[in-house]
């Protein structure tokens, strides 16, 4: 019903794009950026060898509420997208809202900054105007993001809940009518090809 994804980043080094896509994963989301300034350091690796073993790619930027600017994360994202060769006609992006790195932000702060950039991002022409997923928990949404405070839900979902049947949903979401289009349903998974620990997905994306 659904299909196999992963995410991955520098933290699972070296890879064996070949036998990951052998195994019937079909998607793949990758770091590529992180607040103003960060790159991923595999990122054009991941990037350029899960394309040609045949899988379906997605770049995910780390947001960053308070040392970085919507703007400056922006630039960070449009440079390092488009150095690679970014092709939004058969790419996803995502945002990625956690805890971590934004500690110190109160709930309307990650609400205002986090829907300032992808306000921004909306008018990249590098996305093709196809809208960029929001990756969060429901536990972090809830009770570190203003999330109502905006039409968040106009964006897709990317939920992580780990070791659940079905996964919890915010009400941002499920008020609008709207689920999630991607599910992190596991933190510990392992993959022929990859020689670390690695995020699982069920994907349900057009």
């Amino acid at each position: 019903m659904y299909k196999k994804g992963i995410d991955v980043s520098h933290w699972q080094g070296d890879i064996d794009f070949e036998k990951v896509a052998a195994t019937g994963i079909e998607y793949v989301f990758i770091k590529a950026t992180e607040g103003a300034t960060g790159q991923d350091a595999k990122y054009l690796d991941n990037r350029n060898g899960f394309m040609s073993a045949g899988v379906i790619i997605g770049a995910y930027h780390y947001f960053r509420a308070l040392s970085s600017t919507p703007e400056a994360q922006r630039d960070n994202i449009v440079t390092t997208l488009t150095a690679a060769g970014y092709d939004s006609s058969a790419e996803y992006f995502i945002v990625d809202a956690e805890r971590s790195g934004n500690e110190a932000a109160t709930p309307d702060e990650m609400a205002d900054k986090l829907y300032q950039l992808m306000q921004l991002l909306n008018d990249e022409a590098i996305l093709g105007g196809r809208k960029p997923l929001i990756y969060c928990s429901n536990n972090f949404w809830n009770n570190y993001i203003s999330g109502n405070k905006y039409a968040f839900s106009e964006y897709p979902l990317w939920i992580a809940n780990w070791n659940v049947d079905e996964p919890a949903i915010p009400a941002t979401w499920t008020d609008a009518g709207k689920s999630w289009s991607v599910w992190q349903y596991s933190d510990k998974g392992r993959v022929d090809g990859i020689n670390e620990d690695v995020d699982l997905d069920w994907v349900r994306l057009d």
